[in-house]
């Protein structure tokens, strides 16, 4: 039984080392649709389900079965899951308000991707192991800035999830001004992976040897170089944040006044991203900017319906002809009465609007209905753009309160780890507790613990620094 157990442990790892390259590197090409949605089944969640049931053979084979049932966070997950069960019941056969085989598959993807903490956690036995995914996690991220630049200036492919028909696998192009997605097949998932790398290795570049130092700051560089490509303002905010975070847990707080100095000067340089935070304050705030009029009686009242009232550019489906983006600065040319003429004005409006009027409403609306348990999982729609908003409104408070214990438990753990007398481990760990702030903040405004690529690589990468608590070469 040992040596079974033996060959299922290397097995395990293998595949986990497999997982975190091949998630973030392989485009989302649907596997095939599921009937009521543009969310695919894809190739990476058969390799999921694949480690997960080798996984729990392999914790009944070593009796470590009983031991996963009897940790604290093991319960918090389990409690999240039956709780979800519920609420997917509720909203099924009592309050009515989902289709059941969609409820149940976002029900199982919140389980796909919150399964992969405790797997990590037990299946990396060694520093050696830890190791070894670090220095593959660091060639899988500068795979990623590669390809971004690629898509770029090599004109190289884009594959997107942005709208229904773009999901379905569609070859695109990136046209003047659009920003890049690499392999994450959207900009704002690109955006928070790049935060989430770059806060942990900020933290490793305090803990490694002066010849290491060189690699993680070029790696840094590269990948906050993309980062600004994307133009994400929200993972800007949500990297200076985590950065602040790793400074303060590794008492490295001198160096605050730097990054600060070097984050506003980016901002004050003329990009994308300057435009867009310009015009956050600019248009959402003090409701400046250029307004389109409608001038003429039928303008008027297509306007008063939402009916654009200027030519409308669509994306071909052409691969080297597809309008992936318009050019930032442009006039718009999809517009109403009433909104910003200039395109990243305009941007920046929509996306403020649709969360204060539409997305945000609707969720506080579901909350409601049934405060307890939600409307149950898919029920306000694809997106909320507020993790906290959409938890509260599908799962109700018995949810929200089951997935704050996990993060809490997670946190209380990691904290613990800064006991480890191993230097390397003590900045990872300042490292993840900062990407945890990070991803937090990204929540605030985008579903980032929906998103399948960058949600399945932050549980997996807590998993990664829980591993370390029971290494047996400490």
């Amino acid at each position: 039984m040992q040596k079974i157990t033996g060959i299922l442990e290397k097995t395990l790892f293998y595949l986990v080392l497999f997982l975190f390259v091949f998630i973030p590197l392989y485009p989302k090409f649907p596997l095939f649709n599921v009937t009521g949605t543009f969310v695919a089944v894809r190739i990476e969640d058969i390799f999921i389900g694949l480690t997960v049931s080798l996984w729990a053979v392999y914790l009944v084979i070593s009796n470590q079965l009983r031991i996963f049932l009897k940790d604290k966070l093991s319960l918090a997950i389990l409690l999240f899951f039956f709780i979800g069960v519920v609420s997917t019941f509720s909203a099924v056969f009592l309050t009515h308000t989902v289709f059941a085989h969609i409820s149940i598959l976002h029900f199982l993807r919140r389980v796909e991707f919150i399964i992969l903490l405790p797997l990590i956690a037990t299946v990396v036995k060694t520093k050696k192991q830890f190791i070894i995914i670090l220095i593959f996690l660091g060639l899988t991220v500068l795979a990623v800035n590669l390809y971004a630049l690629g898509q770029q200036y090599l004109d190289w492919p884009v594959i997107s999830t942005t709208n229904s028909e773009f999901s379905k696998g569609l070859i695109l192009r990136l046209t003047p001004g659009a920003r890049v997605n690499s392999t994450f097949a959207g900009h704002y998932d690109l955006a928070v992976f790049l935060a989430m790398t770059i806060v942990i290795l900020v933290s490793l570049f305090f803990s490694v040897s002066k010849k290491m130092k060189i690699p993680l700051l070029l790696l840094g560089g590269l990948s906050f170089l993309v980062l600004m490509m994307t133009a994400a303002r929200l993972s800007f905010a949500a990297l200076l944040i985590g950065i602040l975070s790793v400074l303060v847990l590794t008492k490295k707080t001198k160096y605050i006044l730097i990054i600060l100095i070097f984050m506003a000067a980016v901002l004050i340089y003329p990009s994308q991203l300057r435009d867009r935070f310009i015009s956050t304050i600019t248009v959402n705030i003090f409701k400046q900017g250029q307004r389109y009029e409608g001038k003429t009686v039928d303008q008027q009242v297509r306007s008063k319906l939402n009916i654009p009232t200027l030519a409308i550019k669509t994306s071909s489906m052409s691969a080297s002809t597809s309008a992936f983006a318009s050019s930032s600065g442009n006039i718009a040319t999809d517009i109403t009465p009433g909104e910003p003429i200039n395109t990243t004005e305009l941007g920046v409006y929509r996306s403020f609007q649709i969360r204060l009027q539409i997305e945000w409403p609707r969720a506080i609306l579901a909350f409601f209905k049934n405060p307890f348990l939600g409307t149950g999982y898919s029920s306000i729609d694809i997106a909320t753009d507020n993790d906290f908003l959409r938890s509260l409104g599908e799962t109700g408070i018995l949810g929200t309160a089951a997935f704050a214990l996990i993060i809490i438990a997670v946190w209380k753990k990691i904290f613990n780890v800064f006991k480890s007398n191993s230097r390397l481990i003590r900045f990872f760990s300042a490292g993840v507790l900062s990407m945890l702030i990070a991803f937090i903040v990204n929540g605030l405004f985008i579903d980032v613990f929906e998103a399948s690529k960058v949600a399945s690589l932050f549980w997996m990468m807590l998993g990664l620094n829980l591993a370390v608590l029971s290494f047996k070469d400490k």
